[in-house]
């Protein structure tokens, strides 16, 4: 096995399943420090991939449905934290109660991502610049974490406590966020730097205003230093109209009180991204005193993304019994727990599915699972036993060739046909379970697949030619 690909699979681990809250509960104890709980996994298998870190036992919780919720009840929004980051972008209440969570959910990286990955496995990831921190901090949250026999509530912004580090014990699980009714108004500015899946600067200020009056304000700013930086009650007192004359005084005073060294990445120098974030807080103050704000245009809906584990995991000594229709064909295999969708559906002759950055960024695995496009090489085969996985084989029915199909031909968005797969596919989830006119803002938020030949001109002719055969 060369190094390349030896990089590119997590070392070996024990796969395990929870289908309730007690039975995690119950693993985590049992296995205590070697365990870690796969959520989403849209964070934690990159990890995995590159070897920086390792697991013996990998606790997944997907199909815990108990988490998936969203409700408002007494004085708090209650989201289950196994909501998936495309539930929080489009849901109604979330939309209704706290406009500018579902903004920064809009933000994460891209549809395949914003399928599997949740909210509370974002937060217990703890990435310093994970979108949900600033926003969730502004509008004064709390998560619920339940452990063996016990269950506490902690401020989001008490949750952080480090990059990659929180307040959770080994043996807790993250079960709820919770954000209070408080009538906050809101403004979420993001800033990233390439191709970057994460952001280089987040700012989000939510405030209550009465008569004009500003009486509550919470300023949070994310990505830019080791921790989210919360600055409470700096608006206080001010009218609303006044905040735009004294942008500038309020800006210099707030960063001049901020004692932390900011971050630096590939994307962005530290001092690059402070006056970012100087120009993001200018930029929504001078919004909320002109009354300007604007909010993505997006569709909303009631409905949440579920999982179910089809399949029992049954061991033939360390491999594991397999079984996925694909393209309407059961394989059935033994594998390493390990082993990914990408090798099994390459393995078994579905050469079509392309390996890319083989690090979830480039989007040429993507498949669909249950009719959702999920980045193969990011999938355990073993999740996924016992569901249905699309390749761009079983797209087209016959000799016929699928609309989408048709458009990238008509378009000529083939090109050197590597990424071809792959676009089609999200293109495919995305036409058909968010947004069938395939509107510019929504387009450039959710299909962020990378072409090879740079042909995105004649690729988003596709999308938008296809939009129409599909409506017509």
């Amino acid at each position: 096995m060369g190094m390349a690909y030896a990089l590119g699979i997590p070392r070996g681990f024990k796969y395990v399943r929870a289908s309730t809250i007690d039975e995690a509960l119950k693993l985590l104890n049992e296995y205590g420090g070697d365990a870690k709980v796969l959520a989403g996994g849209m964070s934690l298998m990159p990890m995995l991939k590159l070897r920086m870190t390792e697991v013996k036992y990998l606790i997944d919780i997907l199909g815990i449905n108990d988490l998936r919720y969203v409700k408002v009840e007494g004085d708090y929004l209650r989201i289950g934290a196994l909501v998936t980051h495309n539930d929080i972008a489009m849901n109604r209440l979330i939309n209704d109660n706290a406009k500018i969570l579902s903004e920064s959910a809009w933000h994460i990286a891209d549809i395949q991502v914003r399928n599997l990955g949740t909210i509370g496995g974002s937060l217990a990831h703890a990435d310093p610049a994970a979108n949900y921190y600033p926003a969730l901090i502004a509008l004064d949250a709390e998560v619920v974490i339940r452990g063996a026999g016990a269950e506490r509530v902690v401020r989001v912004s008490d949750l952080y406590k480090g990059p990659y580090i929180t307040d959770l014990k080994p043996n807790e699980l993250i079960t709820e966020v919770r954000v209070p009714l408080k009538g906050f108004r809101g403004v979420y500015e993001f800033f990233r730097r390439g191709g970057a899946s994460f952001p280089s600067v987040i700012v989000a200020v939510t405030y209550q205003e009465r008569e004009g009056v500003i009486t509550d304000s919470r300023i949070a700013i994310g990505a830019v230093y080791p921790e989210p930086v919360l600055v409470s009650g700096h608006l206080n007192g001010l009218g609303v109209k006044e905040v735009g004359a004294k942008v500038s005084d309020i800006v210099n005073s707030i960063f001049s009180s901020i004692d932390a060294k900011p971050l630096e990445d590939t994307h962005a120098p530290g001092d690059y991204k402070v006056r970012v974030a100087r120009n993001l807080l200018t930029k929504a103050l001078t919004e909320i005193a002109s009354g300007s704000v604007q909010y993505i245009k997006a569709p909303v809906k009631d409905e949440l993304i579920r999982w179910e584990f089809r399949d029992g995991v049954e061991y033939v000594g360390d491999l594991v019994r397999v079984r996925v229709n694909v393209n309407g064909q059961w394989i059935e295999d033994l594998v390493e727990p390990r082993l990914l969708l990408l090798d099994f559906l390459r393995r078994h002759g579905f050469r079509e599915v392309r390996r890319g950055c083989d690090e979830g960024k480039c989007g040429a695995c993507t498949v669909l699972v249950d009719g959702k496009a999920v980045k193969s090489c990011m999938v355990p085969v073993v999740r996924v036993s016992g569901h249905s996985v699309t390749t761009i084989r079983g797209l087209s029915k016959g000799m016929e060739l699928h609309p989408i199909q048709r458009a990238f031909l008509e378009e000529y968005a083939m090109q050197c046909g590597f990424c071809t797969h792959g676009f089609m596919m999200v293109t495919q989830d995305y036409l058909t379970n968010i947004d069938p006119t395939a509107n510019d803002d929504l387009l450039k938020l959710s299909i962020k697949n990378i072409c090879r030949c740079t042909g995105y001109i004649n690729i988003i002719k596709a999308i938008k030619r296809a939009a129409k055969y599909l409506q017509s």
